[in-house]
């Protein structure tokens, strides 16, 4: 298992099993790993496995603790790869998964409480590597730097509703599951953030804001 998580880094052309060359339907590529097809699953590490990194290092700073982590969740894919359940949104199953892991990691190094609520104890930082190209291209690096103050002074739950909406790009029922709250609330959480940042946002994210709350 070890030497297809290493051969993964060289394999992103990976045929799946009927020949398609389809790498980019991360459902279908889910669906064949489920049956055993090995490039399909390195297709899916490929294709998720920054993104993992990424969500993982806004939740803790311990690189090792993240490293071991992801390596840990695509070994267990994979020898359970017969009983997953087929999904819609890899990602989000992803991300759902990633997340509890590494809350129990930290619970078990005693970073975290052992609480009733420990999917609420945990930090949730905000850096640039983490923003969307484009919102760092528009915007100077004093507005950067503003606007990465003004994020970061939001409420954890906040920041995490920003960035997994609009950095992450996953739906309103996701984000509201991997919070624990309803599609209403998330959706006011988003604009209560709104009205924080209103001075510091740019352009390019006002609009995809009021593009996405006019759907």
């Amino acid at each position: 298992m070890r030497s297809i998580i290493t051969h993964t880094n060289h394999s992103k052309d990976l045929r799946i099993r009927n020949g398609s060359t389809q790498p980019d339907e991360p459902a279908l590529l889910w669906s064949e790993m489920t049956k055993g097809n090995e490039a399909a699953f390195c297709q899916v590490y490929n294709t998720f496995v920054k993104d993992l990194f990424s969500y993982a290092s806004r939740i803790t700073k311990n690189k090792e603790l993240i490293e071991d982590s992801v390596q840990d969740l695509f070994i267990e894919i994979w020898k359970s790869r017969d009983s997953l359940p087929q999904v819609k949104s890899v990602k989000f199953y992803l991300y759902k998964r990633i997340k509890r892991k590494i809350i129990r990691k930290l619970i078990e190094s005693r970073k975290l409480p052992l609480t009733r609520n420990i999917l609420e104890e945990y930090n949730f930082e905000i850096t640039f590597s983490h923003e969307a190209e484009l919102i760092k291209k528009q915007i100077s690096k004093e507005k950067q730097e503003r606007l990465l103050k003004s994020l970061n002074k939001l409420t954890r739950r906040q920041k995490e509703a920003i960035t997994l909406r609009f950095y992450d790009g996953l739906r309103n029922s996701e984000v509201a599951a991997l919070l624990a709250m309803s599609p209403k609330s998330v959706r006011n959480l988003i604009y209560r953030a709104m009205i924080v940042l209103k001075d510091e946002m740019s352009v390019v994210l006002l609009l995809a804001i009021s593009e996405w709350y006019s759907l």
